[in-house]
């Protein structure tokens, strides 16, 4: 535990930019201040409300806030609450850019995801306002990030271009903002700014580009040490080793570095939550699925989050038919395709690549189609042919392999003997052998530590 004057410091080096790995390693510390501790300092309390907006204890932010009910403490603290509506939110952005106040640097530019557009509050709604009064949103957003608050819009429209999949104007803008994001050593935006140039490099087949550029926003990310991105940078990674279909890479993020959902739960990891539930996807880990969906679900139906509620029934809908209940998955179908016309979101479900897309058109011939389902499926099309394996190779790898034989490969790879796997089987060691022979085959290697390396390699154990 931090005492008063290790909290003052910890804050002051953190200049107030609260949602950070630091200020999350020290919590208890905030955490376990009294009511009256908090009303004598308002940086205690204000790191308080966002752990707790962090953790997703969102109950517990209207007791904190009527702790010191100052309008103006009200109106620089409102922003930052997923709760608030927008009304709210805008109303605070008014006022204090009538004051020639700045959010920046303690509005969080993208915690849990490498986003502005869908970053601290899902502005996707807004599309159509931001690309049609450019004036009225460069005002908004000067008030929340500052002097690059024009290269921030660029990012912006940058984004809604991309959902809307016009790759170009969204390449074109965005290219644009690096080199002065660069040259402002504006840090926290150029990250945002180069792993959407690396999601457009992808899905149009070039992703030997998009790992050059990866490696360049990793070396950002440690210019910015201290940051959100720290939680994020290694799953970023591996959402684009899924598609070039690098399994090692993959499953050692799942052993070593993948957020752990049944432990302490953090909000600053939700990009994270969202590629392990693609890995859970990939290896048909349907159950663990489920739950962390469930978990995230509550949280963004609450902040009223439409990007990540598509997202969450995209991936829900995929777990759902691939384990053959169709009827689950076009209820789920209905419902973001419902979401995702309304708000002009197309790459978000067409990126899921080639098992949406089996999905999508099994759902047309039973439901029927429309132009927006149309479109669709002839983005997801495209995705489906550059990325054939993405989400979708443990499904045809696994599928010759008999229980004996999988039980065998788990036991030889927790260092098992052929003798000790008779004993746990019951049969001769003769047996065994003439099951792993059947093995080789199937995996196309020659020895049984070969078999184990390219079985954990496919997911199949």
């Amino acid at each position: 535990m931090l005492s008063e004057e290790e909290r003052k410091q910890l804050i002051s080096k953190l200049n107030i930019s609260f949602c950070i790995p630091e200020l999350w390693k020290n919590k208890d510390s905030f955490l376990s201040l009294t009511d009256e501790q908090y009303k004598a300092s308002l940086y205690d309390l204000s790191a308080a409300i966002l752990l707790r907006i962090v953790m997703g204890d969102i109950a517990a932010v209207p007791h904190l806030m009527n702790l010191l009910p100052d309008v103006g403490f009200e109106d620089f603290i409102r922003p930052i609450i997923p709760t608030v509506s927008n009304r709210d939110f805008f109303h605070s952005l008014s006022k204090l850019g009538y004051l020639g106040v700045s959010l920046e640097p303690y509005y969080s530019t993208a915690p849990g995801r490498p986003s502005i557009l869908n970053g601290l509050r899902d502005f996707s709604y807004y599309g159509d306002f931001v690309l049609k009064h450019k004036e009225k949103s460069l005002e908004l957003l000067k008030v929340l990030y500052g002097d690059a608050y024009r290269q921030v819009y660029d990012i912006v429209s940058a984004e809604i271009y991309y959902q809307r999949n016009e790759c170009f104007d969204a390449m074109v803008r965005i290219t644009s903002a690096i080199p002065i994001l660069e040259r402002q050593k504006a840090f926290v935006f150029l990250v945002v700014a180069l792993y959407l140039q690396i999601t457009i490099l992808t899905i149009n087949g070039e992703i030997k580009s998009a790992e050059i550029i990866m490696s360049h926003l990793k070396e950002r990310v440690k210019d910015i040490k201290g940051s959100a991105f720290e939680y994020n940078i290694d799953a970023m990674g591996v959402r684009l080793a899924l598609y070039d279909c690098n399994l090692e890479y993959v499953n050692e993020w799942l052993a070593k570095k993948a957020p752990d959902e049944n432990k302490e739960f953090n909000l600053m990891e939700t990009y994270g939550y969202f590629v392990k539930l693609r890995c859970y996807l990939l290896y048909d880990k349907h159950l663990a699925l489920l739950a962390l969906a469930e978990q995230l679900k509550f949280y963004f139906e609450l902040s009223r989050r439409h990007m990540d509620l598509i997202t969450i029934f995209c991936i829900e809908a995929m777990s759902w038919y691939k384990t053959g209940n169709k009827d689950k998955a076009f209820e789920l179908v209905d419902e973001f395709l419902k979401q995702a016309e309304k708000y002009h979101i197309y790459r978000t479900i067409a990126d899921e690549g080639v098992l949406m897309f089996k999905l999508l058109q099994e759902y047309q011939k039973v439901r029927g189609t429309t132009p927006f389902l149309t479109k669709i499926i002839g983005i997801t099309r495209h995705i489906a042919v550059l990325y054939p394996n993405y989400l979708n190779i443990s499904q045809e790898s696994n599928t010759n392999f008999t229980e004996m034989e999988k039980d065998i490969l788990r036991l030889l790879e927790q260092g098992k003997t052929y003798d000790e796997i008779s004993e746990i089987f019951f049969i001769s060691v003769n047996t065994v052998r003439y099951h792993i022979k059947k093995i080789y085959p199937k995996l196309g290697v020659t020895s049984a530590s070969q078999a184990v390396f390219k079985a954990k390699k496919i997911g199949l154990i």
